[in-house]
C-alpha cells in the first residue's frame, strides 16, 4: 500500500538526506538497493527527554520514556561491550564515568542523519537497527543492533556528520562518550585500535554480503540468508538454533530489500515446512542445514 501521509517528522529528513550527499557524496547501498521496493518510513516516536544529573557522580540519566515522569534506572558498566575486552579495569572505570547514559523506548531515534556531532555509542541493553534512505523515501536497514554493540563511530573518526539513523526496536540503554574521548582512547592503546580495525571490516564484509544477496538471489534466499546470520545455538540444546530477539516483519523486510507481505508467506511457508519454529523465545531452527539447503535452492 502506498503512503499517502508523511510519516512523523518526515519533513526534516529530504533536508539532511541532501545535505549529507553534498557533503559526502552517494551512499553506494542506497545507489544499489533503490531498484527494490523498500518498506515506509518507520513512525518514530520523538519524547522529548529530561536529562537529570545522577547524583553522587556526575553522570547524566535520562527519564524511562516508557515510564513517565520516573528516572530511568540504567545500568553503569560497560562490561558486556566486546570492543572494550582490550581494556583493564581501571581503563574501563575511567571510561564509564565520561559516559552519558541514556534511556530510549521502542520506536525512538537515537541518532539522525545529518547531525553534527561525533559522540560514539555503547548499547547496553536492549535493540535497534541502522536505517538510511532511497532517493524515493523508502527505508533501507543496514544492521541490526544488539546488546554490547557500539555505533556512531564513523563520525568520531572522520568528523563528518551522520550517514545514518539508528533506531530502537525494543527499550534501549545507551552510553554515550565524546568522540574525542574515544578517539584518543583508540590512538593511544595499541589493542583498542585493532580491535576497532577488526569491527569496521567486520561490517565492511557483512555489507558486501548483503549487497550480493540482494542482487543474486530471490526473496526465499535472502530470508533464509538472514535467518542463518541472525541464530545462535541454544545453550539448552546444542542441535537447535534460536533467533532472539525476531525483528518485526517490517523490519525483517527492511534487511532483505523486501516487502513484509513477502516475508509474512516466506516465513509461513518455512514454519508449514518445519523448517523454523516458533516459540517463547522467537523462533527456533530445529535443523539448521535444512535452512541452509532451502537458501540454495
Amino acid at each position: 500500500m502506498t503512503r499517502t501521509n508523511p510519516a512523523p517528522g518526515s519533513a526534516s529528513i529530504r533536508p539532511a538526506i541532501d545535505e549529507a550527499s553534498r557533503r559526502t557524496g552517494p551512499v553506494s547501498a542506497i545507489s544499489a538497493l533503490n531498484r527494490f521496493a523498500f518498506a515506509p518510513y518507520p513512525r518514530f516516536r520523538r519524547h522529548r527527554h529530561r536529562v537529570q544529573p545522577n547524583k553522587g557522580n556526575g553522570r547524566m540519566g535520562r527519564s524511562d520514556p516508557t515510564k513517565s515522569g520516573n528516572l530511568a534506572k540504567t545500568p553503569q558498566s560497560l562490561d558486556g561491550v566486546s570492543l572494550l575486552d582490550c581494556l583493564s579495569a581501571t581503563e574501563r572505570a575511567g571510561l564509564e564515568r565520561q559516559c552519558r547514559w541514556m534511556d530510549f523506548g521502542p520506536g525512538e531515534k537515537i541518532i539522525e542523519r545529518g547531525e553534527e556531532y561525533s559522540s560514539v555509542y555503547f548499547l547496553i541493553t536492549g535493540t535497534a537497527h541502522v536505517l538510511n534512505y532511497s532517493e524515493s523515501g523508502r527505508a533501507v536497514s543496514y544492521a541490526a543492533l544488539k546488546n554490547g554493540d557500539v555505533f556512531g563511530e564513523l563520525a568520531a573518526i572522520d568528523g563528518l556528520p551522520r550517514s545514518a539513523w539508528v533506531c530502537t526496536i525494543t527499550r534501549c540503554v545507551v552510553g554515550a562518550v565524546p568522540g574525542p574521548t574515544f578517539l584518543d582512547l583508540v590512538t593511544s592503546n595499541r589493542d583498542m585500535a585493532m580491535a576497532l580495525l577488526k569491527r569496521l571490516a567486520a561490517v565492511i564484509r557483512l555489507g558486501d554480503e548483503r549487497l550480493a544477496d540482494v542482487s543474486l538471489l530471490g526473496a526465499e534466499q535472502r530470508v533464509c540468508m538472514e535467518l542463518i546470520r541472525m541464530a545462535e545455538p541454544d545453550p539448552n540444546d546444542p542441535e537447535r538454533y534460536l533467533v532472539f530477539p525476531v525483528p518485526t516483519q517490517t523490519n525483517f523486510a527492511n534487511m532483505i530489500g523486501a516487502s513484509r507481505e513477502t516475508v509474512s508467506r516466506i516465513l509461513g511457508r518455512l514454519r508449514d515446512d518445519d523448517i523454523v519454529q516458533r516459540t517463547d523465545k522467537g523462533l527456533a531452527i530445529p535443523d539448521r542445514g535444512r535452512l541452509e539447503q532451502r537458501a540454495l535452492m
